[in-house]
């Protein structure tokens, strides 16, 4: 690949081609922030010329995107591209009474918004009007652009661990050395061609080390590897409008609630999630006879690779068809013990990148298909929701001379998958976002607040000395 450009995986621009389907594909967070003890709470311009001063060296938020032409190869990343950072980095005051309300009708409208592909796809709004003396930012970059990996670069640039005055960075700024638009696209050509090749090489062993692993598994273990998910409100298409909700639970609590099982972390918010959505489902009369089930993202990353998405996603059962809140959770605990192991057997043979050659037109088309022909309502549906439990840091943190109070996730919604619930650890808390579709859940506060009953009930069962 030529200097000055940067290919993008299958998994990549499969992020880009989904969008086809009338669904954006972006991720982001809204952190509220605190003025330390004894400060006062800074103007919102100078947080965003502190924001400005920060970003400004990263050479990742200056990448452009540039098709292939015809279609022919999966785009490229045009490096060090001239950004005009004031159009990125904004101001925006909250509608009053500029309450929890407020801050997620404002959440809500934005993340529903589809990115410019002309310029860098990310933004950071910074907003002000909030109650309580309080700033808050949301942060948003294209899942195309930012993996998990390359967004906790963009966070360290960002933070501190201690209180730093706004302005201070140690920071270079990189040199604007923009690369043309046709050497892209030529790149863009090449890189198909390579994949290409060497998909065409590498296919016979990759097909000889998976059928060795399902020759290693019997039939019927294959077929009860692969859930069938009932259909529920959530299995539909969707329209643009969003509703996003968030809360913060302690993390101990939720870590107990798993290991009173046998379980992790991980298993603990399984547990609670199940117990939410079965609740807001039965109050609706909506309870399926058939378990719902979950998909988990799980990452595929080898080590030392750094940047590009390399994840996958698994099934997880949820166990709501009992209602024994005991065996439930025994049940989600042994379900996903299961999954586990099949992740550590398959791991390796899990692609992340798949030849370019035409793949903006087929899988776009694809996508558009799905969106058209409403097949998220026709065909069996694999899963109900997604649940993703993200890694994050165990100590407060701090922007601009504030304190991060919460660092809430707000994550992807599509057709037929029309509900998120995405979980990020932070100093001690659990910080949830959750995004629905807004026909499918408009109200996704209750859902949560659901979480919190589940975790008072199981938290009581902790002191009188039983088994949650």
């Amino acid at each position: 690949m030529p200097k000055g450009f940067k290919p993008l995986t299958g998994l990549d621009a499969l992020f880009l081609y989904l969008e086809s389907s009338g669904n954006p594909m972006h991720t982001g967070s809204l952190i509220v922030l605190k003025p330390v003890k004894g400060t006062r709470l800074p103007a919102a311009e100078a947080l965003r010329a502190h924001l400005i001063a920060r970003l400004r060296p990263l050479g990742l938020l200056r990448r452009v995107l540039v098709e292939a032409p015809l279609g022919l190869g999966h785009p490229v990343w045009r490096e060090r591209a001239k950004v005009d950072f004031d159009q990125h980095v904004v101001v925006r005051t909250l509608r009053r009474p500029g309450d929890d309300a407020a801050l997620r009708a404002a959440i809500a409208e934005w993340h529903a918004e589809s990115m410019d592909r002309d310029r860098p796809m990310w933004e950071a709004v910074v907003i002000d009007g909030l109650k309580g003396g309080r700033l808050a930012l949301y942060l948003r970059s294209h899942h195309a652009l930012l993996d998990g990996q390359a967004g906790v670069k963009v966070t360290s640039a960002l933070v501190d661990l201690q209180p730093v005055p706004m302005g201070a960075s140690d920071a270079a700024d990189d040199e604007d050395r923009p690369a043309s638009q046709r050497g892209a696209r030529r790149a863009a050509l090449r890189l198909s061609a390579r994949q290409l090749s060497e998909w065409w090489r590498e296919a016979p062993d990759l097909l000889r080390q998976l059928g060795k692993k399902v020759q290693e598994t019997s039939w019927s273990s294959l077929r009860a590897s692969l859930w069938m998910a009932p259909r529920t409100r959530f299995n539909h298409n969707i329209g643009e409008a969003r509703s996003v909700a968030f809360a913060s639970f302690p993390m101990q609590d939720v870590k107990r609630l798993g290991a009173a099982y046998g379980g992790s972390l991980n298993d603990g918010v399984m547990i609670l999630v199940s117990d939410a959505v079965r609740e807001w489902l039965k109050r609706r009369n909506e309870l399926p006879e058939k378990p719902l089930i979950a998909a988990m993202p799980v990452s595929v990353r080898a080590e030392g690779s750094q940047e590009g998405n390399e994840v996958s996603m698994v099934q997880c059962p949820l166990a709501t068809d009992e209602p024994n809140r005991r065996a439930r959770g025994e049940a989600i605990v042994a379900a996903t013990r299961t999954i586990k192991g099949r992740v550590a057997a398959f791991k390796d043979l899990i692609p992340t990148d798949f030849p370019g050659f035409a793949a903006p037109l087929w899988v776009s088309g694809l996508s558009r298909l799905w969106q058209r022909g409403k097949l998220s309502e026709k065909l069996p549906p694999l899963a109900n929701l997604v649940v993703s439990n993200v890694p994050g840091v165990p100590v407060p943190l701090y922007l601009g001379g504030m304190r991060i109070e919460h660092f809430y996730p707000v994550s992807i919604v599509t057709h037929g998958l029309a509900l998120n619930i995405t979980l990020v650890s932070y100093a001690g808390s659990l910080e949830v976002g959750v995004v629905t579709a807004r026909e499918a859940c408009d109200r996704p506060e209750v859902l949560l607040r659901g979480m919190q009953r589940a975790l008072d009930a199981r938290r009581k069962e902790f002191a009188d000395g039983g088994k949650a």
